[in-house]
């Protein structure tokens, strides 16, 4: 087979284990990974530009998967000090510069072709974790180490749980607090204590 059969990781078998999706997997929270970039690009959602690096996991528990890093240069309309965002954002780009001792060629904002020297280079990343908000959780790159003598680390999940979805501002939230709040005063709970 020539052409539209042809794939560049090598022959096709047709057998399950190559054709099903592997079960993902949310990385846990403060997981310490050593990877590569495998992609960085200028993008843009929703009319917000920002500059997206995607993160190959290529040592520790989680090897293989892929994490976005958005690194909001151009502003963050979301943030609530949207200077000190762009601030943050734009010297988390240089350290990314000083890391691999790349020098801008220019004073202008980088282009997908500027950035792709750095396609390929590896570091130690810190991975976050977000609370879980309205049924959805993702992963973030919140540092970039140098990769020599980094140690890699497995976090630990976030996982929120709710007695009541009344605490979304519609509501006391539940609980034995709030169930047992009518008592007249402490001395009551006092009588069932044997010392």
């Amino acid at each position: 087979m020539t052409g539209f059969w042809e794939s560049e990781l090598g022959e096709l078998t047709g057998n399950a284990e190559d054709a099903f999706a592997k079960s993902f997997k949310q990385i846990p929270d403060g997981t310490m990974a050593l990877a590569k970039i495998e992609s960085f690009v200028n993008k843009e959602y929703e009319g917000n530009k920002y500059l997206s690096i995607s993160w190959l996991l290529t040592e520790g528990d989680f090897k293989g998967y892929k994490v976005e890093q958005k690194i909001k240069v151009y502003g963050d309309p979301l943030a609530k000090d949207t200077a000190k965002a762009r601030h943050r954002a734009l010297n988390m780009l240089k350290l990314i510069y000083q890391l691999y001792n790349i020098k801008p060629k220019h004073a202008n904002p980088p282009t997908d072709q500027d950035l792709c020297v750095f396609i390929g280079k590896q570091a130690g990343i810190k991975i976050r974790e977000t609370e879980p908000k309205e049924g959805r959780q993702y992963n973030w790159v919140s540092e970039i180490h140098d990769a020599k003598g980094f140690k890699c680390e497995t976090g630990i999940s976030i996982v929120v749980t709710h007695t009541n979805v009344a605490h979304h501002g519609q509501g006391p939230i539940d609980s034995a607090f709030s169930r047992h709040a009518q008592l007249p005063n402490d001395s009551a709970l006092d009588d069932d204590i044997p010392f």
